[in-house]
C-alpha cells in the first residue's frame, strides 16, 4: 500500500491531469535509495519488497506529526 501523486493543470475553461514519463496520470509517492542511484514513483514501488529499508513512503501520511509522540517508523510499520 502506497500514496500517490498527480499533477493537474488549469488553463482557462480547461483542466487536466499531468502524465509522467510512462504515460500514468497517478504516481506512486516513493523513492528507493541504492548505492549508485534513485530510483521514485512506479520501479521505486516494483522494488521496495527486495530494498525495503532503503525505500521511503507513505511519507505524506506522517506529515505534521509530533516527532517527539510517535516516531515516523513506528508509526508507519504499525499502520
Amino acid at each position: 500500500i502506497c500514496t500517490s501523486a498527480c499533477v493537474a493543470i488549469h488553463n482557462g475553461s480547461w483542466a487536466g491531469v499531468v502524465a509522467n514519463d510512462a504515460g500514468d496520470r497517478v504516481t506512486p509517492a516513493i523513492v528507493a535509495y541504492s548505492k549508485n542511484e534513485e530510483v521514485v514513483g512506479l520501479a521505486a514501488k516494483q522494488s521496495r519488497i527486495r530494498n525495503i529499508s532503503n525505500s521511503v513512503m507513505k511519507v505524506k501520511q506522517i506529515l505534521g506529526r509530533n516527532y517527539t509522540k510517535c516516531s515516523p517508523r513506528t508509526w508507519l510499520l504499525s499502520n
